[in-house]
């Protein structure tokens, strides 16, 4: 292993406890390691400007990935690159599940669209009892979200699809990776998938903060615990999967630390300072 000089790492369900907090040993952990001199960027599947205060005023973060990597913003908040998703792929979309009641989240120019079933009940949509506030505060409710999107189809950073259903969600996902091909279809969540340029990934992200640092990708770190993780994780010289991780995120990493509830970060941070 090289000398890590950049550390991306996921928020929900790898920084944050389940909870949705950032805990304060997890803080001065990063903090530390910005001292050090390790470039941090936060990598998550949220847009922009649904990241929790806690991170963004985090001393020494220099990048935020947002919406899977749709969006770079730099540690001021300035937009640094964008990949929208393609009009015609989202066009498809809206042809393909056309008669399918599902309900919808949009995120554009870092903002969050979602269904009004969603925003006015997020529980039995599968939201935990923590998401609740974070849900209704930084969601805008919408009636009709296939008409929203269809409206808004050229601006999109990307979409999201929320279902409990286990066996549709997974029917539906494997007909989007197989029609749409110039998607990429992923999930952060269990009850979700996403949707994004084929171009919008955590590891073409992280790939560019490293050519924008000069830094490569065998002295970078990354963490994380979902599907949307893994190729970030198996792109950067160390990988680190959280033991709360999803099977994917797993077979990707390198070294599997504590939980997110366990403090697990604190344990990659120590590997990177004393190696």
């Amino acid at each position: 292993m090289e000398k890590i000089k950049l550390l991306a790492f996921d928020l929900d369900g790898t920084v944050l406890t389940s909870e949705n907090t950032l805990p304060e040993s997890v803080r001065q952990s990063l903090i530390r390691a910005a001292e050090s001199g390790v470039v941090l960027a936060a990598a998550s599947g949220r847009p922009y400007g649904s990241m929790p205060e806690s991170i963004l005023s985090l001393r020494g973060l220099s990048f935020c990935i947002a919406s899977n990597g749709a969006a770079i913003y730099d540690g001021n908040g300035k937009k640094l690159f964008s990949s929208l998703l393609d009009c015609n792929s989202v066009n498809e979309f809206l042809e393909m599940t056309n008669g399918c009641d599902l309900i919808l989240e949009a995120f554009i120019d870092g903002k969050t669209y979602t269904d009004k079933r969603y925003c006015d009940d997020p529980v039995s949509y599968g939201c935990s009892q923590a998401y609740i506030d974070y849900v209704k505060s930084s969601h805008a409710s919408v009636e009709d979200m296939r008409a929203f999107v269809a409206r808004h189809s050229s601006e999109l950073d990307s979409l999201e699809i929320v279902c409990t259903d286990k066996a549709l969600r997974t029917e539906l996902r494997k007909k989007l990776e197989n029609n749409l091909k110039n998607l990429y279809v992923t999930s952060s969540s269990e009850n979700f998938i996403e949707l994004m340029s084929a171009q919008a990934t955590k590891a073409n992200a992280v790939r560019h903060i490293c050519e924008i640092t000069g830094i490569s990708p065998e002295q970078a770190a990354a963490c994380g615990n979902a599907d949307n993780d893994a190729d970030m994780i198996k792109f950067c010289g160390l990988g680190a999967a959280v033991k709360n991780s999803s099977p994917l995120c797993l077979g990707s990493a390198d070294i599997v630390i504590p939980s997110n509830n366990e403090f697990g970060v604190c344990e990659l941070v120590n590997i990177i300072l004393n190696y």
